[in-house]
């Protein structure tokens, strides 16, 4: 099955019910099919053919979900475009595409006028602008490339990772085995929709399950978030950690606390697109009493690899055991298979796993080996099967020849209770070794210095792990979904 064939047979079986609700706006099933079949049409007239890539830049909207869904339909790739990026950043990601058609809403009109100055070619056509025409969809084989998301490009230029409707598909489906989601779900998205993890879980996953889709602009203010909770009978929310942490901090009145337990729909949190800190997991247990699962992924397993089930055994600092049909190992500097609970690269296989880079074979070798895909991340995988992830082993500091994995720190650190964040890097010095720093972002009021830190650090910490600097940062430099981007404070000069 496609995508656009899965939207289809939904809109066949449920046409009425509601698939998109957004502010005031009630979209069914078969009015986006409708729509969707229409903007397609209109594609295909401005010329976007088999296999050529159209992208997307356009905020949280409907728009946004009938654009992705009608470049399938109209037999193209869909290249979501992260809306935080500069217009420079964004030409690289259109031409390293190749994409052929660039849809875009009124926020972004400056932003295309500038990158249409360096790529005469690009048809730059705004949603509304799209001439609607009816089509017959043309993505009838599971494994054409659906969508190239380009990764963040943390350690350099972004990569675009090629996702087949299989790999998504086999992902969604993977998701609501262990999610449960059914079609009397409500489910909340105001994650960016161009991220990974935010259109697998909260797009392609409730229309696999026939839920219904409550979307909201974007996280702020966050106001609308907590009023959406309770209009709209959420039964299932989703956030990044910065949420939650939010949400375990924030005062709360005595009387709301019982409001919300009375009123409150929802059945399940999942955290994804970082690593959630275990304080700010029992922090929000503890106040909400729901369950907080976190899970873990990356692109360029489309996205979700494991989750900890919501009604089974959770294990604190775990991201859970891998989904169904998906096979996990460690392994050494040898590439040999490590036994549970030992450190090494954690390799992913399965239906969800990506074709590869787009026009990079180098990488795309680099990365898949034996049908396995090498993520790059330090973990360990305990007798029961959980993966407990250590570290980016891009992020490993190698210091007077011994391994760092900053990880550790950063989790010892994090406890300390005038500590909001945390992130250690090492910052090559001039006779070729690697300088551990750690930066910290201090709790609002904090009187932090670091003879304070180096003190907790005591009896916590190695020796030769503890950071060579202590550097007090206001905030961190960060990705469109709150990661700390470490390549930017690399460049720190110490």
């Amino acid at each position: 099955m496609t995508l656009s064939a899965l939207l289809k047979e939904r809109a066949v079986s449920t046409p009425k019910k509601t698939c998109i609700r957004f502010g005031n706006r009630r979209l069914s099933y078969s009015e986006i099919d409708s729509i969707v079949s229409l903007v397609s049409g209109g594609l295909n007239t401005l010329g976007l053919k088999a296999e050529e890539r159209a992208a997307i830049l356009i905020e949280n909207s409907p728009e946004y979900i009938i654009s992705y869904f009608a470049i399938l339909r109209a037999g193209g790739i869909a290249v979501p475009v992260n809306t935080f990026l500069t217009p420079v950043e964004i030409s690289y990601i259109l031409k390293d595409s190749g994409a052929r058609i660039l849809i875009y809403d009124s926020r972004f009109i400056s932003q295309v006028n500038e990158i249409k100055g360096s790529m005469p070619d690009l048809e730059a056509v705004s949603f509304d602008d799209i001439p609607q025409r009816l089509s017959e969809s043309h993505d009838d084989n599971s494994e054409k490339t659906a969508v190239l998301l380009y990764t963040s490009g943390t350690t350099g230029f972004p990569k675009g990772v090629m996702l087949t409707h299989g790999n998504l598909i086999s992902n969604a489906g993977a998701c609501m085995k262990v999610m449960h989601l059914s079609g009397r779900d409500r489910i909340l998205l105001f994650l960016p929709l161009f991220h990974s993890f935010s259109f697998t879980v909260c797009v392609i996953l409730p229309i696999y399950a026939g839920a219904n889709i409550v979307l909201l602009r974007s996280v702020k203010p966050f106001s609308g978030v907590i009023k959406s909770i309770f209009r709209d009978r959420i039964t299932f929310f989703v956030a990044i950690p910065a949420v939650y942490n939010i949400l375990s901090k924030k005062r709360i009145p005595l009387f709301l606390k019982y409001i919300l337990k009375l009123l409150i729909n929802i059945k399940v949190c999942v955290s994804g697109a970082a690593a959630l800190p275990e304080d700010t997991l029992k922090a929000f247990e503890d106040r909400f009493k729901l369950p907080l699962i976190e899970g873990y992924g990356l692109t360029e397993a489309a996205p979700v690899v494991s989750v900890n089930p919501p009604d089974g055994i959770r294990k604190p600092s775990s991201v859970g055991p891998p989904l169904p049909g998906i096979d996990v190992k460690v392994i050494g500097e040898d590439g040999e298979s490590l036994p549970a609970g030992n450190i090494g690269e954690l390799l992913v296989r399965g239906p969800n796993v990506m074709k590869g880079y787009f026009n990079n074979s180098e990488e795309t070798e680099t990365v898949l080996r034996d049908g396995w895909l090498y993520t790059g991340d330090m973990a360990k995988i305990d007798e029961d099967g959980y993966i407990y992830i250590v570290d980016r082993k891009k992020d490993l500091i190698v210091a007077s020849g011994m391994n760092i994995y900053p990880g550790e720190i950063e989790n010892v650190i994090i406890k300390h209770p005038s500590v909001e964040e945390s992130a250690m890097v090492g910052i090559p010095c001039r006779n070729g070794e690697e300088v551990p720093v750690l930066f910290i972002k201090e709790r609002n009021d904090a009187m932090l210095d670091e003879k304070e830190i180096r003190g907790y650090m005591e009896g916590k910490i190695a020796p030769f792990k503890k950071p060579r600097r202590i550097i007090f940062v206001d905030d961190f430099p960060r990705t469109a979904t709150g990661k700390i981007k470490k390549a930017d404070l690399k460049k720190y000069n110490i």
